[in-house]
Formats: structure tokens, sequence, C-alpha cells
């Protein structure tokens, strides 16, 4: 009977298996990074937040100049 040539040791379960462990608040801090980027980008879009200062309302030819 053939025996295997090494022996692999797997390490105990869980997320510490990595060569560089990120600490538990690092996944807090994306995941509110996503959250908040993703609300802001739902109200950009439905028009309820302006990131700019509104444009002068004198039309789209701009200031001063003839309509």
């Amino acid at each position: 009977m053939l025996q295997p040539a090494e022996t692999v040791t797997r390490p105990d379960p869980g997320l510490a298996r990595g060569k560089w462990e990120a600490p538990a608040w690092a996944f807090w801090l994306a995941l509110a990074l996503i959250v908040v980027g993703t609300a802001v980008y739902v109200l950009r879009r439905m028009g309820m937040l302006q990131l700019r200062a509104k444009a002068d309302k004198a039309g789209p030819a701009g200031p001063g100049r003839a309509p």
C-alpha cells in the first residue's frame, strides 16, 4: 500500500486563514461606504440631492447673451 509523501495540515476554520487578516472594523467601514454611496446616488438620481449650486436662471444661453 502506498503512503502519502507529505502531510497537509489545514488551518482552523474561520476568517484568519489569509496571509494578512483584516480587522473587523474594516468590513464595517466598507459596508458603511457602500451604503452611504448608494444613498447619495439614489437621492441624486431622484433629484432630492443637489451637490452643486444651481446655474443662473438666465436660460440655456447663459448670462449676458441674447436668447
